[in-house]
C-alpha cells in the first residue's frame, strides 16, 4: 500500500490491523518504509527481539569468562580517550579540632559624646 493509499484510508488500515490481524506494509516510490500491525504483533516482535538479545548477553558472558576481560582504563588509553576516565575520588580529610584563633579586634565607635566634638 502507498503512502497515499495509507493516508487516505487509515482508519480502515487501522481496523483491518487491530481486529483482522493483518500486517500492512506502507511503501514510498515502491519501497517499503513502514508496518501497521497488532499491538499483538507488535508484542510478540519485542519478545522475540529480547529473547535474542538475552542469548546474546550470555554468549558474551560465557566468552568474556573463558578469554578473559580487559579493563576499561585499558581500552580508553590504547585508544587515545584517556580523557574520558574519572578520576579515582580522594578520600575525604576529616577537618581536625579547631585551634583556638585570637578574636579579631573591631575598632570601635565613636561614642556620642566624641562625635559632637
Amino acid at each position: 500500500m502507498t503512502v497515499a493509499e495509507a493516508k487516505n484510508h487509515f482508519s480502515d488500515v487501522l481496523r483491518r490491523a487491530e481486529y483482522g490481524g493483518e500486517r500492512v506494509v506502507v511503501e514510498r516510490h515502491g519501497k517499503p518504509v513502514a508496518a501497521i500491525v497488532s499491538t499483538e504483533d507488535l508484542r510478540q516482535l519485542e519478545a522475540a527481539e529480547q529473547a535474542g538479545d538475552l542469548r546474546d548477553a550470555r554468549a558474551a558472558l560465557a566468552e568474556a569468562k573463558e578469554r578473559g576481560t580487559i579493563p576499561l582504563d585499558t581500552v580508553l588509553r590504547k585508544h587515545g580517550l584517556a580523557h574520558l576516565l574519572v578520576p579515582p575520588e580522594r578520600p575525604v580529610r576529616r577537618p581536625q579540632a579547631e585551634k583556638s584563633r585570637p578574636a579579631l579586634k573591631r575598632p570601635r565607635k565613636p561614642s556620642r559624646n566624641q562625635r559632637q566634638r
